[in-house]
């Protein structure tokens, strides 16, 4: 099989990794929009309000703090300053928040057996306060929008890749075309359809591979930019401990995707070449 390189045109070369390099890149901006969500989701659930009731004073607060810090499931808690409540309520002035006897709390991952809730309550009436813990809702506090997203990212990317993959497939149709007088010969000298298309769609599947690679490999360079470049904390040291395997998908999908899209498209011309050569014969 001669390389299936040779003799093609840079431009028809480069079209392919293109769109290679636009489904990847498509598949790295959902990957980045899915963990995005998902952070925005952890951070929603891992966060409360506890609302202390008995005993009244300053002291009960206080009290709820120090039992909190020792709760289990509990990352951190601090009370609600004046300062903090106008910030929350958007108010200029301190002084306008009105007295408040709540504490926030940052939770620790638990899975979903655990009662966190009941837990801290009970963590509190051990240090002699009566509270009520307040947490995120599902539908007011965006939860479902969250899930939404990450739904809405991926099915766009899928349904952008295939876009691509559409592309690379007509493209390599135009391929195909010209080999059209080495499937005439072949079925001049006896060969199935399978056999004069087999050696058309391996060429342009390879060519497919190679521009995929070099698609893949520029989406890839750019999602590395864009993470220096927007991520906080990122540098050369932490990127390696930033990316999870799940994010290389889409590059490692380019290849493979653009060389079946590549084969396909220059089999079915072939074979429609096949069968003009045929019935010509």
């Amino acid at each position: 099989m001669r390389n299936a390189l040779s003799g093609v045109e840079r431009a028809m070369f480069w079209t392919l990794a293109a769109a290679a390099f636009a489904a990847a890149a498509a598949g790295l901006a959902a990957r980045a929009t899915d963990r995005l969500a998902e952070g925005y989701d952890q951070a929603r659930r891992n966060y409360a309000i506890v609302r202390v009731l008995a005993p009244e004073g300053p002291e009960a607060v206080a009290a709820a703090e120090t039992a909190l810090n020792a709760a289990p499931h509990v990352a951190s808690a601090a009370r609600i300053t004046a300062g903090r409540a106008a910030a929350l309520l958007g108010l200029a002035n301190a002084e306008d928040a009105p007295p408040l006897r709540l504490i926030e709390v940052e939770l620790n991952p638990a899975p979903d057996s655990a009662d966190v809730s009941g837990d801290i309550v009970a963590a509190l009436a051990q240090g002699g306060v009566t509270a009520e813990m307040v947490e995120a809702p599902d539908v007011e506090s965006g939860g479902e929008i969250a899930s939404w997203v990450r739904a809405a990212a991926f099915w766009g990317a899928c349904a952008f890749g295939l876009v691509m993959a559409v592309i690379v497939w007509l493209a390599a149709r135009a391929l195909a075309a010209r080999g059209r007088e080495m499937v005439t010969v072949l079925t001049d000298l006896g060969a199935t359809r399978a056999q004069a298309a087999g050696r058309i769609a391996d060429e342009a599947a390879l060519m497919g591979l190679y521009a995929g690679l070099a698609g893949g490999a520029l989406a890839a360079a750019a999602g590395v930019v864009a993470i220096l470049l927007m991520a906080p904390g990122a540098n050369l040291e932490t990127l390696a401990g930033m990316i999870r395997p799940l994010d290389l998908a889409p590059v490692a999908a380019a290849p493979i995707g653009a060389a079946v899209a590549a084969g396909l498209g220059a089999r079915a011309a072939a074979g429609y070449f096949y069968a003009r050569a045929a019935r010509l014969g």
